[in-house]
Protein backbone atom coordinates (compact mmCIF):
# COMPACT_ATOMS: atom_id res chain seq x y z
CA UNK A 1 0.00 0.00 0.00
CA UNK A 2 2.14 3.23 -0.78
CA UNK A 3 1.89 6.53 1.42
CA UNK A 4 -0.23 8.32 -1.02
CA UNK A 5 -3.54 5.28 -0.63
CA UNK A 6 -3.20 6.26 2.92
CA UNK A 7 -6.46 8.36 4.13
CA UNK A 8 -6.12 12.20 5.10
CA UNK A 9 -7.17 10.94 8.77
CA UNK A 10 -5.36 8.15 9.16
CA UNK A 11 -2.09 10.16 8.34
CA UNK A 12 -3.08 12.80 10.54
CA UNK A 13 -3.41 10.05 13.41
CA UNK A 14 0.30 8.73 12.96
CA UNK A 15 1.79 11.78 12.60
CA UNK A 16 0.47 12.46 16.24
CA UNK A 17 1.51 9.27 16.91
CA UNK A 18 5.06 9.67 16.15
CA UNK A 19 4.58 12.87 18.52
CA UNK A 20 4.10 10.64 21.25
CA UNK A 21 7.92 9.58 21.13
CA UNK A 22 9.26 13.07 21.57
CA UNK A 23 6.77 13.61 24.42
CA UNK A 24 7.86 10.69 26.10
CA UNK A 25 11.98 11.92 25.86
CA UNK A 26 10.92 15.12 27.68
CA UNK A 27 8.78 13.02 30.34
CA UNK A 28 11.27 10.67 31.01
CA UNK A 29 13.58 13.83 31.31
CA UNK A 30 11.95 15.70 33.52
CA UNK A 31 11.54 12.93 36.03
CA UNK A 32 14.81 11.57 35.96
CA UNK A 33 15.89 15.50 36.83
CA UNK A 34 13.67 15.29 39.91
CA UNK A 35 14.63 12.14 40.92
CA UNK A 36 18.47 13.15 40.33
CA UNK A 37 17.99 16.32 42.30
CA UNK A 38 15.88 15.04 45.39
CA UNK A 39 18.96 12.75 45.62
CA UNK A 40 21.22 15.54 46.09
CA UNK A 41 22.70 17.03 50.11
CA UNK A 42 20.58 20.57 48.66
CA UNK A 43 17.36 18.66 48.77
CA UNK A 44 17.89 17.25 52.10
CA UNK A 45 19.02 20.98 53.58
CA UNK A 46 15.49 22.79 51.37
CA UNK A 47 13.58 20.22 52.97
CA UNK A 48 14.96 20.62 56.46
CA UNK A 49 14.99 24.55 56.74
CA UNK A 50 11.35 24.49 55.38
CA UNK A 51 10.57 22.18 57.67
CA UNK A 52 12.00 24.34 60.26
CA UNK A 53 10.42 27.66 58.85
CA UNK A 54 6.62 26.00 59.15
CA UNK A 55 7.76 24.98 62.97
CA UNK A 56 8.69 28.35 63.76
CA UNK A 57 6.78 30.27 61.72
CA UNK A 58 3.42 28.44 60.27
CA UNK A 59 4.86 28.57 56.58
CA UNK A 60 3.27 25.64 54.38
CA UNK A 61 5.98 24.89 52.15
CA UNK A 62 5.04 25.04 48.44
CA UNK A 63 5.07 22.56 45.75
CA UNK A 64 8.44 22.12 44.43
CA UNK A 65 9.32 19.41 41.68
CA UNK A 66 7.70 15.95 42.06
CA UNK A 67 9.86 13.75 44.02
CA UNK A 68 9.35 9.78 44.69
CA UNK A 69 6.72 8.59 42.80
CA UNK A 70 5.73 11.58 41.26
CA UNK A 71 8.59 11.51 39.59
CA UNK A 72 9.01 7.45 38.92
CA UNK A 73 5.02 8.11 37.23
CA UNK A 74 6.59 10.63 34.41
CA UNK A 75 9.32 8.21 33.50
CA UNK A 76 6.39 5.38 33.33
CA UNK A 77 4.82 7.84 30.91
CA UNK A 78 7.62 8.41 29.10
CA UNK A 79 8.34 4.83 28.18
CA UNK A 80 4.66 4.07 27.32
CA UNK A 81 5.17 7.06 24.91
CA UNK A 82 8.38 5.35 23.51
CA UNK A 83 6.46 2.35 22.27
CA UNK A 84 4.33 4.55 19.56
CA UNK A 85 7.81 4.41 17.80
CA UNK A 86 6.71 0.74 16.78
CA UNK A 87 3.14 1.76 16.59
CA UNK A 88 2.78 4.69 14.42
CA UNK A 89 3.92 2.81 11.43
CA UNK A 90 1.41 0.39 11.91
CA UNK A 91 -1.01 2.84 12.33
CA UNK A 92 -0.07 4.34 8.93
CA UNK A 93 -0.50 0.30 7.36
CA UNK A 94 -4.17 0.16 8.62
CA UNK A 95 -3.05 -2.87 11.66
CA UNK A 96 -6.20 -2.78 13.78
CA UNK A 97 -4.89 -4.17 16.58
CA UNK A 98 -1.89 -1.15 16.95
CA UNK A 99 -5.06 1.40 16.76
CA UNK A 100 -6.63 0.08 19.23
CA UNK A 101 -3.42 -0.63 21.74
CA UNK A 102 -2.52 2.91 20.32
CA UNK A 103 -5.99 4.67 21.44
CA UNK A 104 -5.91 2.89 24.79
CA UNK A 105 -2.18 3.86 26.11
CA UNK A 106 -2.76 7.10 24.89
CA UNK A 107 -6.53 7.23 26.84
CA UNK A 108 -4.42 6.51 29.89
CA UNK A 109 -1.52 8.69 29.57
CA UNK A 110 -4.32 11.78 28.82
CA UNK A 111 -6.09 10.93 32.19
CA UNK A 112 -3.35 10.04 34.04
CA UNK A 113 -1.68 13.50 32.92
CA UNK A 114 -5.29 15.12 33.41
CA UNK A 115 -4.96 14.19 36.48
CA UNK A 116 -1.52 15.11 37.66
CA UNK A 117 -2.29 18.66 36.19
CA UNK A 118 -5.57 18.78 37.89
CA UNK A 119 -4.02 18.05 41.70
CA UNK A 120 -1.12 20.80 40.73
CA UNK A 121 -3.86 23.34 40.56
CA UNK A 122 -5.81 22.45 43.16
CA UNK A 123 -3.32 23.37 45.22
CA UNK A 124 -1.50 26.79 44.02
CA UNK A 125 1.26 27.08 46.09
CA UNK A 126 3.55 28.74 44.45
CA UNK A 127 7.58 29.60 45.47
CA UNK A 128 6.68 33.46 44.68
CA UNK A 129 3.81 33.40 47.15
CA UNK A 130 5.83 31.65 50.06
CA UNK A 131 8.84 34.38 49.76
CA UNK A 132 5.93 36.73 50.09
CA UNK A 133 5.12 34.74 53.61
CA UNK A 134 8.42 35.12 54.43
CA UNK A 135 8.70 38.58 53.60
CA UNK A 136 5.27 39.19 55.67
CA UNK A 137 6.84 37.43 58.87
CA UNK A 138 10.09 39.54 58.57
CA UNK A 139 12.09 37.12 57.65
CA UNK A 140 13.06 37.79 53.92
CA UNK A 141 16.69 38.25 54.92
CA UNK A 142 16.35 33.92 55.24
CA UNK A 143 15.12 34.40 51.35
CA UNK A 144 18.69 33.93 50.25
CA UNK A 145 18.88 30.56 52.38
CA UNK A 146 15.94 28.90 50.20
CA UNK A 147 17.39 30.02 47.15
CA UNK A 148 21.03 29.03 47.56
CA UNK A 149 19.80 25.47 47.94
CA UNK A 150 16.72 25.54 45.66
CA UNK A 151 16.76 23.29 42.33
CA UNK A 152 17.64 25.30 38.95
CA UNK A 153 14.63 27.33 37.88
CA UNK A 154 13.88 25.68 34.87
CA UNK A 155 13.65 22.24 36.50
CA UNK A 156 9.88 23.68 37.25
CA UNK A 157 8.63 24.92 33.74
CA UNK A 158 10.34 22.11 32.08
CA UNK A 159 8.60 19.87 34.14
CA UNK A 160 5.21 21.58 33.88
CA UNK A 161 6.08 21.65 29.62
CA UNK A 162 6.58 18.34 29.41
CA UNK A 163 3.32 17.13 31.39
CA UNK A 164 1.32 19.48 29.31
CA UNK A 165 2.83 18.84 26.11
CA UNK A 166 2.44 14.53 26.77
CA UNK A 167 -0.93 15.34 28.02
CA UNK A 168 -2.37 17.25 25.36
CA UNK A 169 -0.12 15.34 22.43
CA UNK A 170 -2.38 12.02 24.10
CA UNK A 171 -5.91 13.81 23.27
CA UNK A 172 -4.74 14.61 19.87
CA UNK A 173 -4.07 10.22 19.28
CA UNK A 174 -7.71 9.72 21.43
CA UNK A 175 -9.12 12.33 18.87
CA UNK A 176 -7.65 11.42 15.57
CA UNK A 177 -8.28 7.75 15.83
CA UNK A 178 -11.20 8.03 16.80
CA UNK A 179 -11.95 10.20 13.68
CA UNK A 180 -10.35 8.08 11.58
CA UNK A 181 -12.03 5.31 12.58
CA UNK A 182 -15.11 6.76 11.69
CA UNK A 183 -14.93 8.30 8.54
CA UNK A 184 -12.17 5.73 7.18
CA UNK A 185 -13.33 1.87 8.96
CA UNK A 186 -12.60 0.00 6.17
CA UNK A 187 -8.67 0.63 5.50
CA UNK A 188 -8.10 -0.68 9.32
CA UNK A 189 -7.64 -4.93 9.00
CA UNK A 190 -6.69 -7.18 11.10
CA UNK A 191 -3.55 -9.19 9.85
CA UNK A 192 -1.44 -8.37 6.92
CA UNK A 193 -3.78 -9.77 3.77
CA UNK A 194 -6.61 -11.07 6.08
CA UNK A 195 -9.42 -9.30 6.71
CA UNK A 196 -10.80 -10.11 10.42
CA UNK A 197 -14.14 -9.89 12.26
CA UNK A 198 -15.03 -6.01 13.47
CA UNK A 199 -13.21 -5.15 17.25
CA UNK A 200 -15.17 -3.87 20.21
CA UNK A 201 -14.23 -0.42 18.73
CA UNK A 202 -15.33 -1.27 14.73
CA UNK A 203 -18.61 -2.67 16.70
CA UNK A 204 -19.52 0.25 19.14
CA UNK A 205 -18.48 3.06 15.86
CA UNK A 206 -20.69 0.84 13.83
CA UNK A 207 -23.79 1.25 15.91
CA UNK A 208 -23.16 4.83 16.19
CA UNK A 209 -23.26 5.43 12.47
CA UNK A 210 -26.06 2.84 12.07
CA UNK A 211 -28.16 5.51 14.71
CA UNK A 212 -26.98 8.67 12.83
CA UNK A 213 -27.69 6.90 9.15
CA UNK A 214 -31.90 7.39 10.03
CA UNK A 215 -31.35 11.06 10.81
CA UNK A 216 -29.01 12.12 8.23
CA UNK A 217 -31.76 10.66 5.59
CA UNK A 218 -34.81 12.46 7.23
Amino acid sequence: MTGSAVPRTVRVATRLAWLMVPAGVLLVAAGVLDLVWWASPDASRLTALMHSLEVDYGLIPPALIRDGRGAVTLIVLGAACFAYGGMAPLISKGVRRARGWAMGVAAVVFLIGLMTVGADASQPRYLHDYFQSMTAATIGARIPEIEAVLYPAFYSWFEDFAQGFGTLVALGVVVSLIWATVVDPEYFWAKADEPGPPDEWDAALGRIRKTRRPEEQA
